[in-house]
């Protein structure tokens, strides 16, 4: 039968566990009983019960499951001291301690997270599957962003991302629920698009990077399509998520996987991490809301019929996340579509009188004019090989940092005698 522990009437409580011996661990899972949790907490440790050493702080606790990342911890006893909740009193089911490898790491963390909760609550790179991306950037410019293959979006070089869910009839759809295509627009340049086909939806992300080398956006657009046969409501959601599409078995140079996010401000269209404006979004959303890792991450809010209100963070893990949510309802055939402005160097603004259908364009004609400079005629056969030779230019002339050459930007960014070679008989 279940069991759990209920405490009495009074707010300050604490409950203590003894393992009977010294154990080594790396974390717990606390099972609270419904609206018995305690929002405000303090986990400690001690070796002999009397001399305590602070783990964990809980400050926005919401019940249900509490993931307590505790690492390296080595104790006897085991102390939740309960400061605060939403009751007169407090309610545990269960508190299972979990092995050292739960949280060595943030990113093992993470893919333990990812392990037990329903695919696609993560990035496929957590959970141990190899995702693929693409580079978006400027010919020699400093910075340069990814696009992923279920269409997450990097803001640069070990930086947050922005990922895509859909909402509709209560079904939150993300990238596990889709099949997914991917393409470069004129089947060469690097704008690259990432589709989402569903039996409700289609939504299409694409993404590329305008300006100049110091004064560079990346740009990243999304169409969301309601091919179905009836009208329907949706809510694009884009969360801007801790974590880089560069995944974490990725290390050499740049640690993939968890990117902290230790501050997060959404006021109307702009989004502010770490105390900088990093997001602009070029059509107000109808909604935003930030989320503290204890308060549960985005996705955990998205299917709620009214979602959190909170729209400033602070978060000592480095796990908080925010989403902006567009609410349109859709008749069939009908598609509704918004942009985002990403500085990555320069000003941090979004450009006045932006329109994101001619900046493609104007992107667009700009690499076709580095890249067409050179005609191939080729049978139609061969086509996809000449497209293929044109993209490759474009990523050497991406990847370089100003006259340096380097085959790549995030463990391949640096340059030896072969890469040097190869670059310079490519150009």
């Amino acid at each position: 039968p279940d069991t759990f522990w209920l405490s009495g009437a009074v707010k300050q409580q604490t409950v203590t566990l003894d393992l009977g011996k010294v154990r080594e661990f790396g974390g717990a899972i606390v099972q609270w009983v419904p609206g018995l949790q305690a929002s405000h907490y303090v986990v400690r440790s001690s070796g002999d019960g009397r001399s305590w050493r602070d783990l964990r702080t809980v400050t926005a606790g919401a019940g249900g499951t509490d993931w307590l990342a505790l690492p390296d911890t080595e104790a006897r006893y085991l102390r939740f001291d309960l400061k605060d909740g939403p009751n007169w009193r407090y309610g545990i089911k269960e508190v299972q301690l979990q092995p050292l490898a739960f949280a060595a790491t943030p990113n093992d963390f993470i893919k333990s997270l990812a392990a037990q909760l329903p695919r696609g609550s993560y990035p496929r790179g957590f959970s141990g599957e190899q995702p693929y991306w693409t580079i978006l950037g400027l010919d020699g410019g400093t910075e340069q962003g990814l696009i992923g293959e279920d269409g997450a979006v990097e803001v640069g070089k070990g930086g947050f991302s922005i990922e895509p869910f859909v909402v509709t009839g209560g079904k939150v759809l993300h990238w596990s629920d889709v099949s997914s295509e991917q393409s470069l627009q004129d089947d060469y340049l690097p704008i690259p698009s990432v589709d989402w086909h569903h039996d409700l939806m289609n939504l299409r992300v694409t993404a590329f990077v305008q300006g100049t080398p110091d004064q560079a956006q990346l740009v990243a657009r999304y169409q969301l399509h309601n091919t179905g046969k009836e009208a329907r409501d949706f809510t694009l959601a884009l969360a801007v998520r801790p974590f880089q599409v560069n995944p974490p078995a990725q290390f050499l140079n740049t640690l993939g996987g968890v990117s902290r996010i230790d501050q997060l401000a959404l006021d109307g269209g702009q989004v502010s991490v770490n105390g900088k404006p990093r997001v602009f979004a070029a059509q107000r959303p109808d909604a935003s809301f930030a989320s503290a890792f204890d308060s549960g991450m985005d996705v955990s809010h998205l299917s709620a019929a009214t979602p959190p209100t909170v729209t400033q963070v602070k978060d000592e893990t480095g796990l908080a996340s925010g989403v902006l949510l567009y609410r349109w309802k859709l008749e069939p055939g009908q598609r509704r579509e918004v942009a985002l402005v990403i500085p990555q160097t320069g000003t941090a603004q979004l450009p006045a009188g932006f329109d994101a259908d001619k900046a493609q364009q104007q992107v667009a004609q700009q690499w076709r004019s580095k890249l067409d400079r050179v005609r191939i005629s080729v049978p139609a056969e061969g086509k996809p090989v000449v497209d293929t030779l044109r993209t490759a230019l474009a990523h050497m002339l991406i990847s370089r940092i100003g006259p340096r050459l380097q085959p790549g930007t995030r463990s391949y960014s640096r340059s030896w005698i072969r890469d040097g070679a190869m670059i310079s008989e490519g150009l």
